[in-house]
């Protein structure tokens, strides 16, 4: 069984790479290929919604730092590593807004891929070397495992109960508007009371972090650190060996004893 997944996860990579590099203009027109229905390798199976037990409800974190490891954390840009650092790319914020939506309690993991196809395509626009960069992320996004989804979800949210989570509903999106737009704080209370559920919560916050991209902090992948430091250390010079003085020295020294005999 872990033999074929190999031999299938190979197959789709190169049928990803050729799509890329090699695809005729017809071709090109075409959306990507979708694996999501590929056997064997569980791409077909949807990540569940993060849920508290009991009669608690998930509310996003108060005060949560949202992050954003770029373009090249995603997937497709990391098949590009070695070839060195990654570039800023035009559709670098909706990286941003991925990372971001992936840390949005309530949100779901195929909505934020969605979104993220959407937001490169708009961003890219004619660019159709823009595009397929774009193309290569949301391809690999299908490869995605639900662990990276699960671990944002566990660490954005905390379980309440319902009698005290439109309470903390209000204080999430209070301490959002002070840190990124303090003259809206006053909204807090009334958005709160139309994100009545996680699911409109997730959407609104989804719309806060559009809205106000930098409230998502760049940190580096660190992935693409280690990439990066292999090929630094790969690329540097051997150090030269000492020239070995002692011996030469000697060498003229004897010389200069034959020469003293003759």
């Amino acid at each position: 069984m872990i033999r074929t997944s190999h031999y299938q996860l190979v197959f789709i990579l190169l049928c990803i790479v050729n799509h890329q590099a090699f695809g005729n203009d017809e071709e090109k027109e075409k959306p990507p290929p979708d694996f999501s229905n590929f056997g064997g390798l569980g791409l077909d199976k949807p990540c569940p919604s993060f849920r508290c037990s009991g009669r608690m409800t998930p509310v996003q974190k108060s005060r949560y730092k949202y992050t954003s490891s770029g373009c090249s954390a995603m997937g497709g840009g990391s098949m590009m590593m070695m070839a060195g650092p990654p570039k800023k790319e035009a559709y670098s914020v909706c990286c941003d807004l991925w990372h971001a939506c992936y840390q949005t309690c309530g949100a779901s993991k195929k909505g934020c891929d969605k979104d993220f196809d959407a937001c490169s395509k708009e961003n890219c626009g004619a660019d159709e070397e823009c595009s397929k960069s774009a193309n290569m992320n949301t391809m690999m996004l299908q490869f995605g495992v639900c662990q990276k989804f699960d671990t944002f979800q566990y660490q954005a949210c905390d379980c309440v109960s319902k009698d005290k989570a439109p309470e903390k509903r209000a204080t999430a999106i209070r301490n959002f508007y002070k840190k990124n737009a303090p003259e809206n704080a006053a909204k807090a209370d009334q958005l709160a009371k139309k994100a009545d559920t996680t699911g409109k919560m997730a959407g609104l916050f989804k719309k806060l972090l559009a809205k106000y991209p930098g409230a998502i902090a760049q940190i580096e992948d660190p992935q693409q650190a280690m990439y990066q430091n292999i090929m630094n250390d790969a690329n540097k010079a051997p150090p030269k060996k000492p020239e070995e003085k002692v011996e030469e020295t000697e060498e003229i020294e004897d010389d200069a004893d034959e020469i003293q005999e003759l």
